[in-house]
């Protein structure tokens, strides 16, 4: 778990930064949010997060009985993946709010349902990380 997590900011987009139309929805429900999300890009203040091969196999996945599983991986000694934190935390959605209990709060919107954008403050930085849906 990253201990320096202020705040996050959940939205779901597109995968561009770009979206053309756009029919937003104001209201989330637990159905739409469930699944397993996992990281393909950050950014810090902007600019792109260079991510190594375990970094990119981050995932959320949040179920029917409202927890969500936070799973991130490391190079061991042999520099293969592997779990380095394997965390269950509950979570709660309330039109467009959630809030993982031991996080933090995020607000969510949404564009499409296959890519997840979690914006958080640490340090005064502002971490974008993109997930996309599996």
């Amino acid at each position: 778990m990253n201990k320096n997590l202020l705040l996050i900011l959940i939205t779901f987009s597109l995968a561009s930064s770009c979206s053309k139309g756009g029919n937003i929805i104001k209201k989330i429900n637990e159905t739409f949010i469930v699944g397993k999300w996992r990281l393909t890009s950050v950014t810090e203040n902007g600019s792109n997060v260079n991510l190594n091969d375990c970094e990119r196999l981050k995932t959320f996945e949040f179920n029917t009985d409202k927890e969500v599983v936070i799973k991130i991986y490391d190079f061991n000694l042999n520099a293969e993946c592997e779990i380095s934190s394997d965390d269950t935390y509950d979570y709660s959605i309330d039109d467009n709010s959630i809030t993982i209990q031991g996080i933090g709060d995020a607000e969510i919107s949404t564009l499409k349902d296959e890519t997840l954008i979690l914006q958080s403050v640490e340090a005064s930085n502002i971490i974008i990380k993109t997930f996309e849906k599996q």
